[in-house]
Order: C-alpha cells, then structure tokens, then sequence
C-alpha cells in the first residue's frame, strides 16, 4: 500500500517524466483497461457548465460564427490605389531573374522622369 504523503518522494525518486497519469485506486477493479479508459475519457471531457455558463458559451460560439475576421484586411486605406509605372519588360525580366538566383545578385532600375508612363485606375478620377 502506498500512502499520499510517500508517493511524491517515489515518483521523483523513479522519474516524474515516466509518467503520464496519475491514477488513485481504492479497489483491484480501479486498476483494470476499462476503468483507465473510463479515466482517460474524464481527463478529456469539458468541465460541466451551469445553465448561464452554457447559455454564455452559446452565445459566444454563435457571435464567433458571425463575426468575420479581416486581419491585416482591416488596415486598408481608403484612399484609390496610387498610380503605378509601366515596367519594360526588359526591367520586369530582370527582377524575375533575381528572384530566382541562389547567388548575390543587383539589378538597378533608373527612371527618367520624361520617360514615366503613369497608370491610372479607371476609380481614380472618381469623386
């Protein structure tokens, strides 16, 4: 028989991380598969709720399930999307290729501002 105020100082004596469960039996019959399985599933089952707990719960399922989450969604501006460059396909070609080497690699873009064809989303001019 192994007394409450005896079994810390076995376990830590035969290694705490060997065991997984901690099981208190007063009876042969506590000690069989069925009643670890029946502890197992105990261990695993969500704590009982009263009724306004439950009632809580509920409620706070059904607000998730409505609720949409954006993410970094949320940080849109509201302001057009800005005006873009029209890349050579020589330029765009190059940045292609950079991403695709393993070794060190510089591409350098120049623009001339005489030269920047600029796009415009057709909601841009819209007020």
């Amino acid at each position: 028989m192994l007394y409450a105020s005896t079994r810390p100082s076995l376990v830590k004596a035969l290694g705490s991380s060997l065991f997984s469960d901690a099981i208190s039996a007063t009876a042969k019959a506590d000690l069989t598969a069925d009643a670890y399985a029946a502890h197992v599933r105990h261990l695993a089952a969500p704590d009982p709720l009263s009724s306004r707990e439950q009632e809580l719960a509920d409620l706070r399922v059904a607000e998730n399930a409505a609720a949409s989450y954006e993410g970094s969604q949320a940080r849109r501006t509201h302001v057009e999307p800005a005006p873009g460059y029209h890349w050579s396909p020589r330029a765009e070609e190059a940045i292609v290729q950079l991403g695709r080497r393993t070794e060190d690699s510089l591409v350098v873009l120049v623009s001339i501002p005489a030269l920047i064809t600029w796009s415009f989303p057709h909601s841009f001019f819209r007020q």
